[in-house]
């Protein structure tokens, strides 16, 4: 679900729809777009303490992105590869 206003924006995706996005060819453009909701964000953040460098970093993060996704395509592990995905310490892990 994607929800955004003026001064808010939630992405709460299921592992279903990721999936959907991979296998249609355009996670990276999908994730270039969000990326462009979070550096808009930060553009209307200009009292709440945000740097410019954090911006630049968020234009950086959406042109890489797009860069991915104009010359690279996710294929998927081998079975045994798999890694699931942990809520803290080492962020992905074995299965």
């Amino acid at each position: 679900m994607y929800k955004t206003s003026s001064s808010t924006l939630m992405l709460n995706d299921s592992p279903a729809h990721i999936d959907f996005h991979i296998q249609a060819g355009d996670y990276f453009a999908f994730l270039a777009t969000m990326m462009g909701f979070v550096e808009e964000a930060l553009e209307r953040c200009e009292s709440e303490g945000v740097t410019d460098k954090e911006r630049i970093a968020a234009r950086e993060l959406r042109r890489d992105l797009c860069y991915v996704q104009a010359n690279y395509q996710i294929t998927p592990r081998p079975h045994a590869e798999i890694q699931t995905i942990h809520t803290s310490g080492n962020l992905l892990g074995q299965r």
